[in-house]
């Protein structure tokens, strides 16, 4: 079961509250919440700790009073603040509304809707009140470099949310989601979740720091630096809709469902996506749940092979599609991956795929269109030691299929094992998410030898492939090895360890790969790392003898401006590997060291 969303302020508040002598025991607190049990209602939920003592939740959680303890010290007691604590963020204000599903892009966030800015808020330049809200997410953000996701509590977690509640106040909502992601992904480090990923932390914090420096500056165009809140869904028009392919959503809130793609008559991506609270052990059954859309009621499996001609759609701006009353729509019959319109989708080059993914990236979140990372590829199925591989001729290399999640319960990787043992020199089409250097996660293949039952295509993190389905191996030339990539993760892995652990990680082998980088003709690297060690080693006193709060200031400025580095020396690196010939990659990451710099 899982707890009702909290309003960040609810949760600060709570926190602040308590006395010193319960504020030390927080965190042990949080980490009896397995032991919780929790029963869900109309109303909200029950949490029960012990024998004796329930904290009451009533949604919406949007003020205190909505959040009660049985025990003598309410409201000012532990149990309240660590139930709270532990609640998701409710990611809304109490008046505005919240959206059908998901964000199939970011299917680690809660997906709500917004109204537009007032027009005092619109312009051109941010606001003191703007500039000290900006200032106290990045103190929280520096005190979180400072001790690492170690040392990021539910203290600092309250003061990061108290923050998130002004911003949303004062018309910030680039800050606020990146910082609520931020929350969303300590607490998930903290709790072990098995999806977390340490880059996803880094990769936030650095939007976190990014936005925090564009507004205290008041550099770049301000207008960006606030964002946009995400609008409620749009008429969009009629649409006839062709299902493409579905993958499960498992999140790291806890949130479990499934998004189905389509294509419209022009080759135009939608999504269509649901999520509820739900354990792991649900995650496959989630795309063969029914889902509502007008008039046709179907599972995301069936929806990836189906037809829609949907009248007065709705849809957001990123294209996802509404499942509102409003809409009316019938099932009709679907299309292959070879027939129009989705075979237009294939007939795009890779470099242009990628380039489509790579200035998607630019963007914010909410402003991500539907399918901006999918990679529609042709090609023949290959493996080695790097797993399954899929060899393209517009490609001096292969691609590297992975599995999208390693959790058992889902197929992926025992799909991709499959394929890699039984299935290599056979041809294939395949949809899958660009991840990184020639590496795609692999979401759905069709191909001729596939059995009739699969209706077309086999989505690879809902259908289960058996031996029985593939044709065997045939004889073919290796591989070919993967091209040359800069050492850039020796910069990555320090910047990953200072998030992970603070100030502390960076007293070993910071010298040795600085000159690593040196020697692959990366000095802007070997520059960013060694003055990242340099703030993480200089440590001032003031006149009582104190450690000078200002160091962390300093620290944080060194992580960013290294974050900053590697994540566009990355990108570079990234484009030139998923060009038509072959380029050095290292050359394309000294360029956009030089650009940086």
């Amino acid at each position: 079961m899982s707890l009702p969303a909290v309003a960040p302020h609810v949760v600060a508040d709570a926190v602040a509250a308590l006395p010193n002598r319960l504020l030390a025991k927080l965190d042990q607190a949080l980490e009896k919440q397995p032991t919780w049990s929790i029963t869900t209602s109309a109303d909200g939920a029950t949490v029960t700790i012990d024998d004796q003592v329930a904290v009451t939740l009533t949604t919406p959680v949007d003020t205190a009073d909505r959040a009660t303890c049985n025990c003598l010290l309410a409201p000012r007691c532990l149990h309240r603040a660590a139930v709270l604590s532990a609640a998701p963020v409710l990611a809304t204000h109490p008046h505005q509304a919240v959206a059908a599903g998901p964000d199939p892009g970011t299917p680690q966030t809660t997906v709500t809707t917004s109204t537009d800015l007032p027009d005092d808020a619109a312009d051109s330049s941010a606001t003191a009140e703007q500039h000290a809200v900006a200032a106290q997410v990045h103190e929280v953000a520096a005190q979180l470099l400072e001790h690492g996701v170690a040392g990021a509590g539910a203290v600092l977690q309250a003061d990061l949310l108290r923050a998130i509640h002004q911003a949303r106040a004062i018309g910030l909502p680039r800050l606020a989601t990146a910082a609520t992601r931020v929350v969303e992904l300590l607490r998930a480090a903290r709790r072990g979740v098995p999806g977390f990923r340490l880059a996803d932390l880094a990769e936030e914090l650095r939007e976190v720091l990014i936005v925090c420096h564009l507004l205290t500056n008041g550099v770049g165009d301000q207008h960006v630096a606030r964002g946009v809140s995400r609008r409620g869904y749009r008429p969009v028009g009629d649409l006839h809709l062709y299902g493409l392919c579905a993958e499960p959503l498992c999140t790291t809130t806890g949130h479990l469902g499934a998004v189905s793609y389509l294509t419209d008559d022009n080759a135009t991506i939608w999504s269509l996506a649901q999520a509820r609270p739900g354990d792991g052990n649900s995650a496959r059954n989630a795309a063969h749940a029914n889902v509502n859309f007008g008039d046709a009621t179907l599972s995301h499996r069936e929806l990836g092979r189906a037809g829609l001609v949907a009248v007065n759609a709705h849809a957001s701006t990123d294209r996802r599609l509404s499942h509102g009353r409003a809409v009316q729509a019938v099932r009709t019959s679907g299309r292959s991956w070879h027939e129009e319109p989705a075979a237009a989708l294939w007939r795009q080059s890779i470099p242009e795929q990628a380039a489509r993914w790579l200035n998607a990236l630019d963007l914010a979140p909410p402003e991500r269109p539907a399918g901006h990372d999918l990679a529609f590829l042709d090609g023949v199925l290959n493996a080695d030691q790097r797993g399954l591989l899929l060899t393209t001729t517009h490609l001096p290399g292969p691609v590297v299929v992975l599995a999208p999640h390693d959790d058992p319960v889902l197929p992926y990787v025992a799909n991709l094992r499959l394929l890699a043992a039984h299935s290599a020199g056979m041809p294939v089409r395949m949809i899958g998410r660009f991840h990184g250097p020639c590496q795609v996660h692999g979401l759905a293949i069709a191909a001729s030898w596939l059995p009739d039952r699969f209706g077309g295509h086999v989505d690879l993190g809902i259908d289960q492939l058996q031996r029985a389905d593939l044709p065997g191996s045939t004889t073919i030339e290796p591989p070919s090895a993967d091209q040359p990539q800069p050492p850039l993760h020796l910069l990555t892995h320090h910047l990953q360890r200072v998030v992970a652990a603070g100030r502390s990680a960076l007293i070993s082998d910071v010298d040795r790969d600085a000159r690593a980088l040196l020697d692959a003709q990366l000095p802007t690297a070997a520059s960013v790392l060694q003055e990242l060690r340099r703030a993480g080693h200089r440590r001032s006193r003031d006149a009582f003898g104190r450690l000078n709060q200002q160091e962390s200031t300093v620290l944080a400025v060194a992580w960013l401006t290294a974050a900053t580095y590697q994540h566009a020396a990355v990108m570079a690196a990234t484009a030139g590997s998923w060009q038509s010939s072959s380029l050095d990659c290292r050359q394309a990451a000294v360029a956009a060291a030089s650009t940086s710099s």
